[in-house]
């Protein structure tokens, strides 16, 4: 077992992280008319002891700001295209309450979320330039601090494997850039074998989805 911090786990868990579970929704066809990005990060956050008659309780109350780059049309009205940032910035709002409601390491669901929605211009899409929208969204987290045991299978989800290395669970596995962010490459590698070569040096695999054994005796 591994000891992973309580904030890895509510952003980045597989199954019920903030980040995955927004990039799943993006992808779905309620957002299929937008093209988007989205990147994160932590402006400040503090500690505090909270205590009722039976124990004390630490908190970490987190602000988080989500940035969000989201593409238009270029032969789309100004006032056509704001009206779609706006309702894409509905959407995503609404994804983030029913996240936090859903999510039980969360001590209180996320009440109110700030934010800007910049003017229409250029920003930086795919190593280009397009019209769109700069979207930056803002909460704050409140969770018990602390950490919590991560199993074999889901350090493995964690974990950065480099090519050549032995694998450790069956599954697969997608190739991940040097800053961290996924390509969207997958490759399927059994336990005990080598991991291919990547098309970069300083590329590596990370866990996605594990094989799944069937029940002989069903």
């Amino acid at each position: 077992m591994t000891q992973i911090p309580m904030v890895r786990q509510i952003l980045l868990d597989h199954d019920t992280g903030l980040i995955p579970y927004l990039s799943q929704q993006l992808q779905r066809l309620s957002f299929s008319h937008f093209k988007a990005q989205f990147g994160f990060h932590v402006d400040e956050y503090c500690t505090q002891v909270t205590s009722n008659e039976d124990s004390s309780q630490i908190q970490t109350i987190l602000l988080f700001t989500l940035k969000l780059s989201i593409v238009v049309d270029s032969q789309t009205p100004l006032d056509e295209a704001t009206l779609h940032a706006l309702e894409f910035q509905e959407l995503l709002d609404a994804q983030i309450i029913r996240w936090s409601q859903d999510n039980e390491r969360l001590l209180k669901p996320i009440s109110e979320i700030k934010g800007a929605l910049s003017h229409m211009s250029e920003i930086p899409f795919h190593g280009g330039y397009l019209p769109g929208f700069e979207i930056h969204r803002q909460f704050t987290l409140i969770y018990s601090a602390g950490t919590t045991q991560l199993s074999q299978s889901k350090e493995a989800q964690y974990s950065l494997h480099s090519p050549g290395e032995r694998t450790p669970i069956s599954g697969q596995y997608e190739v991940i850039n040097s800053n961290g962010k996924g390509t969207g490459l997958e490759v399927t590698s059994i336990a005990g074998n080598p991991f291919p070569p990547t098309s970069e040096s300083d590329q590596s695999y990370r866990l996605v989805d594990r094989t799944k054994h069937k029940n002989p005796n069903k």
